[in-house]
């Protein structure tokens, strides 16, 4: 709270106190009517906020408090609800430690907002000329004004905490308002119900089950800013979001600090542990830098073993502390492995850098950072220095609880820190945030088309409508009779219903794809006012789709005699039942919405199946599978929302009506916000897949011509063993197939055969090229070449994985072997296949102290072997290549050398590479 201004530390101090003190009046005032019920809506709503939907930033989450809260004040009393919110919060404070004063205006904002609801409740009651009107004016004012005094609140602090109007905050945009609102109207819909009868309170609930799908949207988006392994941002998400921070603190003048973090040579840890404990230490790290930074912190992987953080309003001098007690509690911390015995540690080390001036740029302050971070890892790591631009500046040891900074100039000098000892990172605590909801609703079917498009005549699909409109009129023309005192005032609010629901249908990123909720009003319609229904919402169905989307009549027809026939079909199972929708009980009700509902989708799905069919000639079956079969659980959802929706209208008519559509309605709202962010995230995920797509094979093209580039540099050393190390390659995974080895095995054993040789570019030209035995001495230097190898794939991060297949691969089976002396499933499988792969390339080649091996010759060298220097699985699928293939295995690369490029070229690039003068 320090660090909030004095503006806003008032006015959070102001709301609590309010707050409080009308939580004691309301309390005193309180008379429990239902302790049970009070103590039940208690738990739910503390459930609520404890197990939240993860939104679209860590901060934001969503959940279904309000609901709760508003179906308590309908039920219970407005003292009541402030007992629920109150006792749904401290459960809350309690789980996630929250801050007192966060909380403590978290509670206050939602209490002063009710009892503002409340307040309203007394003033417009009874105001209008109709029961009909004042119940409806009275209950939507108080809900619009609990929406917009909880937005003021928190809008009022993030104005005087971080100087951003309401605009610049979004704090009343459309969409929250609006998903607040619909929170609170399905709160009264529950209890509507609940007083016409409890047990069918669970109806109106259905949608929550659409709203929980259609929020997990923006988390989904989330993921594609995060990194996998450790769960952190990525530093695309870090530097869009340190840009975004930078124009805040440029705008206010506030600090702004970047630090950047490199874990001290993982590469050792990856190489004597393997990848995994590398992962674990990766993982663990992660853990530590974001449970040590404030909740608004910005924590991301950077690449590889780098971290970068970004920390709003503190200068470098305030977090350094911070950081340096993480980078204590780093080499503290041991991290359990499953290939250590005993535990292992690691170090990290830190650079810290601020923003400095006006106009500095984002990459500016992390290129510092990063300047920083390198004289940390320069002076022996495990390290903190902080950068400055001043003239002269210096670097104090943190071993010493001093500090390190690093200048410009770099002039550095030993100086003590000021005695004081109680420095403390100044932290600006969280702005009170609020939780947001939405829904989502029914998908209304395609239009036609098929991703197998074969066109065909036009009459076809004419002449399938025009019957069945033919057959759906004439029924309709039978059956349809008009009586004196019909309810044509319902009919007409249910046909309004489905007019505005169809026109406010949203099209998705499917093409000719549309979500309404229509559906819901036309079953409830029909199955209330039986074929006098079927007609006239299926007209409105039919008028508001072809006025929406200005399609062919033919559409028009088509759409009607859709609805209208599957309404028919119900209708007339109905009447050969002899039941009456409106005398049976609410159960039964029930299963007559769900039966109806599934009778609507197997005929609306079907009969547009078929007419797709007609028009594409695609199978019927495969058009339905793809396009509607994973439909079915949101008709039956639907269907439970069309019994909530007659039901109302049975119990309470046009009010009962209004309750439970208000809601569908705005969870339309909400719904076209979601859709548009699915479509964007579509868009973008589309375009970071394409992009990603032509790096990934750019990366894939250069390292491959880089692996060919280093065999063939690598090979050039001796004329006769050109072109040895693909063809090593070749066989190794040949053997690996043959093995049955992952892929990624697969992948690896073939990269490290190319570079199996590489240590030998450490080797004499007079010892590589002799022609002759080599004596002890120079065979002594020439078993070297393994660990150079070793040595010189260490400095690539990218390759290190090969380091155990190509320093182990002049291993023997029976230990033996060099440079370690390793014997049997101690050597890596990958190198006991090198090691093969190696052994026959070079008897099947040429060399200068003898002529390649017959097949025949080196089966017989094999199998001698086996068991002594190759192991006996390898050389066993490597006997059984040579007898399936014979000589079509073999390639004499020396042959293929000579043949293709002469030696004398060889010897060109040789004295090139040497630096030595052409003849």
């Amino acid at each position: 709270m320090k660090s909030l201004s004095v503006r806003a530390r008032f006015f959070v101090i102001i709301t609590i106190l309010v707050g409080f003190g009308t939580i004691a009046w309301d309390i005193s005032q309180l008379t429990l009517q239902d302790p049970w019920m009070l103590l039940a809506l208690s738990i739910v709503a503390s459930l609520s906020l404890l197990f939240k939907v993860e939104g679209a930033t860590n901060r934001l989450h969503y959940n279904i408090s309000l609901l709760v809260y508003a179906f308590t004040m309908f039920r219970l009393g407005l003292q009541a609800a402030i007992v629920v919110i109150v006792v749904s919060h401290i459960v809350e404070w309690v789980w996630h430690k929250y801050p007192w004063y966060i909380q403590s205006f978290n509670i206050s904002s939602y209490v002063l907002a009710f009892q503002a609801g409340g307040l309203a409740h007394i003033v417009f009651s009874g105001n209008s000329e109709t029961e009909f009107l004042a119940q409806a004016s009275t209950v939507l004012a108080v809900l619009v004004i609990v929406t917009l005094v909880n937005h003021f609140l928190v809008g009022m602090v993030v104005w005087l905490a971080r100087g951003e109007t309401f605009k610049e905050s979004g704090i009343f945009n459309f969409l929250p308002l609006m998903i607040d609102l619909t929170m609170l109207c399905i709160g009264l819909g529950m209890e509507l119900i609940w007083s016409l009868n409890p047990y069918l309170t669970p109806v109106i609930l259905i949608p929550l089950y659409l709203i929980y799908h259609s929020l997990q949207i923006p988390a989904l988006e989330r993921k594609t800013e995060t990194d996998p392994k450790t769960g952190l941002y990525n530093a695309r998400y870090f530097e869009n979001a340190l840009n975004e921070e930078l124009n805040r603190a440029e705008r206010f003048e506030r600090p702004l600090t970047v630090v950047m973090a490199d874990l001290d040579l993982l590469r050792n840890i990856n190489n004597t542990y393997g990848h995994l404990a590398g992962d674990v230490v990766l993982i663990g790290i992660a853990k530590i830098l974001k449970g040590a930074m404030r909740e608004y912190d910005i924590v991301a992987r950077f690449g590889g073993e780098e971290f970068s953080i970004m920390l709003p309003e503190v200068t470098p001098y305030e977090v350094f502390e911070r950081i340096e007690e993480i980078r204590k509690k780093v080499e503290e911390t041991e991290f359990t492995v499953s290939t250590s015995v005993t535990p292992i540690r690691a170090t990290i080390s830190f650079g810290v850098a601020g923003r400095e001036s006006d106009g500095q740029t984002a990459s500016e302050i992390m290129h510092n950072a990063d300047v920083a971070l390198y004289h940390a890892k320069l002076r022996g790591r495990n390290r903190v220095f902080v950068h400055s631009n001043a003239d002269y500046q210096n670097i104090f040891s943190t071993e010493k609880g001093q500090i390190n900074l690093i200048s410009e100039s770099d002039k550095i000098s030993e100086v003590k820190m000021a005695p004081s000892q109680n420095r403390t990172v100044a932290e600006p605590e969280p702005v009170p945030e609020r939780a947001r909801e939405s829904g989502e609703s029914e998908i209304e079917i395609p239009a036609f088309e098929t991703s197998q498009a074969i066109k065909r005549p036009g009459w076809y699909v004419n002449a399938y409508i025009g019957v069945m409109s033919a057959i759906t009129i004439t029924i309709l023309g039978i059956i349809v009779k008009f009586t004196l005192g019909f309810d044509w005032i319902g009919l007409s609010m249910f046909a309004m219903i489905v007019l505005a629901a169809e026109w406010l249908s949203i099209d998705i990123y499917a093409k000719n794809s549309s979500i309404s909720t229509s559906a819901v009003a036309i079953l409830a319609g029909i199955l209330l006012f039986g074929p006098v229904g079927a007609l006239v919402l299926s007209l409105a169905f039919a008028i508001a789709s072809l006025l929406k989307h200005r399609s062919k009549f033919n559409r028009f027809f088509f759409n009607f005699s859709n609805q209208a026939f599957a309404g028919l079909i119900y209708l007339f199972l109905l009447s050969v039942s002899g039941f009456v929708y409106a005398d049976q009980s609410p159960w039964v009700q029930v299963v007559i919405c769900l039966v109806s509902m599934v009778i609507v989708y197997a005929s609306t799905t079907l009969s547009v199946s078929l007419a797709m069919h007609l028009d594409t000639g695609a199978p019927i079956m495969m058009i339905w599978n793809e396009r509607f079969r994973w439909l079915a659980p949101y008709y039956l959802t639907m269907g439970l929302i069309g019994f909530g929706l007659s039901y109302a209208y049975l119990q309470d008519g046009l009010w009962g009506l209004t309750v439970v559509i208000v809601p569908l309605f705005l969870l339309r709202v909400s719904q076209d916000q979601y859709i548009t962010r699915t479509k964007n995230m579509v868009q973008e995920l589309k375009e970071k897949n394409e992009a990603l797509e032509i790096t990934s094979r750019e990366i894939h093209n250069l390292n491959e011509a880089l692996h060919n580039a280093f065999a063939e540099v690598i090979d050039l050393r001796d004329p006769y063993v050109f072109g040895h190390s693909k063809q090593v390659s070749q066989y190794s995974v040949m053997i690996a197939e043959k093995l049955g080895l992952s892929e990624q095995k697969i992948e690896a054993i073939r990269k490290a055969s190319l570079m199996h040789d590489i240590g030998k570019v450490g080797i004499p030209d007079s010892i590589l090229s002799k022609p002759g035995k080599l004596t002890p001495e120079e065979y002594d230097v020439m078993q070297n070449h393994p660990t150079l190898g070793a040595s010189l794939l260490q400095t690539s991060p990218n390759l290190d994985y090969l380091i155990p297949i190509v320093l182990h691969h002049h291993e023997r089976f029976d230990g033996k072997g060099y440079p370690s002396g390793l014997e049997k499933d101690d050597i890596p499988i990958e190198a006991r296949i090198l090691a093969v792969a190696d052994a026959v390339e070079s008897m099947a080649s040429d060399r200068p102290y003898r002529n390649a091996m017959t097949v025949g010759e080196i089966c017989a060298e094999i199998e001698r072997n086996s068991g002594t220097q190759f192991d006996p699985v390898v050389a066993s699928a490597m006997l059984e290549l040579l007898q399936e293939n014979g000589n079509e295995v073999f390639i004499n690369t020396a042959d293929r050398y000579k043949s293709e490029r002469p030696v004398a070229e060889v010897e060109i690039i040789q004295r090139k590479m040497q630096g030595a003068e052409l003849p």
